[in-house]
């Protein structure tokens, strides 16, 4: 792993390995550590920038011969409800987004199902309990974690948000994989977005769009859908 230091941040350059969204595809990352006194303001000058956080560190896919990862964000204060929005959220009208930052095992069992049968390939499926609360639950920036339940508190699915100076990023979500018809991973991210308007937020960091991906193409779904391409966040349609 090769390092230098850009504006005092030092970036490492990951080994190569397979990739978890085009098969056959090798990856490598270039990471910064974010385990800093004002990680919150790193976090999100970095994400403005088309970087990721996972754990303690910001990384951006720096790739051999290919820049499928697209940053994209949704303009909160733009973003309209379409009629297919309008329509799914209807059909969830029995689940609510709540805040809820305790732990729980019920939470560990569904991203273990989600993984197993939505990303059977990737490496988060071998994440061990105490990882995935470390993950999920013990972050040293500002974060939040919804939870999406029914009127009985049966959890189908959640997301973690980091706080950032002009939105959230949502850096993981999960959900019942088992309930195609929902579309219950549209609906956790249109509730979120009901719930950014209402605090008057920005934008919000949807993560790498993938044109090769299948479990990518929702992002670009959505409108007012924004991604960074040569340095600049445009809202043209790719």
């Amino acid at each position: 792993m090769g390092t230098h230091k850009n504006n005092e941040l030092l970036i490492k350059s990951s080994f190569e390995f397979p990739c978890s969204y085009i098969e056959g595809k090798l990856e490598r990352r270039l990471c910064v550590s974010i385990i800093q006194p004002n990680s919150n303001q790193i976090i999100s000058e970095l994400t403005k920038k088309g970087f990721r956080r996972n754990y303690n560190h910001m990384y951006l896919p720096s790739c051999r011969d290919c820049n499928s990862c697209i940053p994209s964000r949704i303009n909160i204060k733009k973003f309209v409800f379409s009629k297919s929005n309008k329509r799914n959220i209807k059909n969830n009208n029995d689940l609510m987004l709540i805040e809820n930052k305790k732990y729980s095992e019920n939470r560990y069992s569904l991203f273990r199902k989600y993984c197993e049968i939505r990303h059977e390939k990737g490496l988060m499926k071998k994440m061990t309990e105490n990882e995935f609360i470390n993950f999920f639950h013990k972050s040293i920036n500002q974060t939040k974690i919804f939870d999406l339940i029914d009127s009985k508190g049966v959890l189908y699915g959640s997301i973690l948000l980091d706080v950032l100076n002009d939105g959230y990023s949502a850096v993981y979500s999960f959900f019942n994989p088992n309930l195609k018809k929902r579309g219950l991973g549209k609906n956790i991210i249109l509730q979120t977005i009901n719930k950014l308007k209402k605090e008057n937020s920005d934008f919000l960091y949807i993560g790498y769009w993938i044109k090769e991906s299948e479990n990518m193409k929702y992002k670009s779904s959505f409108n007012n859908v924004e991604y960074l391409t040569t340095g600049t966040w445009d809202s043209k349609r790719l």
